[in-house]
């Protein structure tokens, strides 16, 4: 079976004394094109005021197939070349992008706010802590997650307890989500607020395995999200790639009806890109230089519209699509 180990863990101290919510290790299903959907989409919303080049669209995803075997249980390799450095940058990024896969499949969020990111409000004190890394809320249940993301390339059974308590920490300073969409502010705390730390790593066996736990809460921290601002984000420099190079409209005979806008990326042997109604809506905010709030009234609402109808989280040998719509698959997949 090709995939990704995890153990979840009820607080802090069941991890530190190691004790799972299950004696075996779940597995979650995943392929080289979900690995490759994850490196489009992560880690590109902070930058959304910039213009990415292709280059590092590129080296994005070179770094995790650079790093990362995904021929069965997923693994690790190629770390023990590199300087301590260098094994750092790679951490940091493995334990985004498995956040974020981890997060779309398992909980059932679509859009993930970097609370990072330019735009975000918060309310703190001198001497706070750094915010999580990640924001996201399943729009059915309205249970919303606050994600702390830990990565490592040290081979180890577990990951630094040092590191899990600095990440409880972080997680704990937040007290509230406000969400605002079309002038309407929702809040998230208490119960519909669950935090979690997600720390990837790999064991002993050179096996990518993920640690979720769940913190226990104490708060401070208000943190503000602008919910069309959010969405937004999470998918320009993928409509920006799309816009400037040379796209094709491409359907999957398994989904017919249903229209992907993809460029290819030969170097990968595969294709990458996004459902064809989230393109048309998105590209011609584009030409907005920086757009304000009343640019992207709408956008939220419309994209998770167009998700609800579609019903998108499919992976396998040749395809993988995520329930954001966005699509890796294969160069020798038949399309129509």
């Amino acid at each position: 079976m090709m995939g990704i180990k995890y153990s979840n863990y009820a607080n802090v101290v069941a991890y530190r004394d190691r004790r799972p919510m299950h004696t075996a290790n779940q597995i979650l299903t995943a392929n080289k094109l979900t690995l490759v959907r994850g490196a489009i989409t992560v880690g590109l919303a902070p930058k959304a005021h910039l213009n990415l080049s292709r280059e590092l669209l590129e080296w994005k995803i070179s770094t995790m197939l650079a790093f990362i075997d995904t021929n069965s249980i997923f693994t690790i390799k190629n770390v023990n070349d590199l300087e301590m450095s260098e094994r750092v940058t790679v951490a940091y990024f493995i334990g985004m992008v498995f956040a974020q896969i981890h997060m779309q499949k398992m909980y059932n969020i679509r859009h993930l706010e970097h609370l990072k990111s330019p735009g975000i409000g918060f309310t703190s004190r001198s001497g706070d802590l750094k915010n999580p890394d990640l924001w996201g809320v399943d729009l059915r249940t309205r249970q919303s997650y606050l994600v702390e993301a830990k990565g490592s390339t040290l081979r180890s059974n577990y990951f630094d307890n040092t590191k899990i308590i600095k990440a409880e920490s972080q997680l704990n300073a937040i007290l509230q989500i406000n969400y605002t969409v079309a002038g309407v502010t929702q809040t998230f705390n208490g119960a519909n607020l669950k935090k979690l730390i997600i720390a990837t790593h790999p064991d002993m066996n050179n096996e990518i395995i993920q640690h979720i736990i769940d913190p226990i809460e104490e708060n401070q921290k208000l943190i503000k999200v602008q919910g069309n601002e959010m969405v937004y984000k999470h998918y320009l420099h993928l409509i920006n790639f799309l816009t400037i190079e040379n796209s094709n409209l491409v359907e999957i005979s398994r989904i017919p009806n249903v229209k992907f806008r993809v460029i290819n990326l030969k170097m990968f042997n595969c294709s990458i890109g996004l459902l064809e109604d989230i393109y048309q809506i998105l590209k011609p905010k584009l030409v907005i230089e920086t757009p304000r709030e009343e640019d992207l009234i709408g956008i939220n609402e419309d994209i998770n519209s167009i998700l609800n109808t579609y019903e998108l989280d499919q992976n396998n040998e040749k395809y993988s699509i995520g329930i954001d719509g966005v699509i890796v698959l294969n160069n020798d997949y038949e399309v129509i």
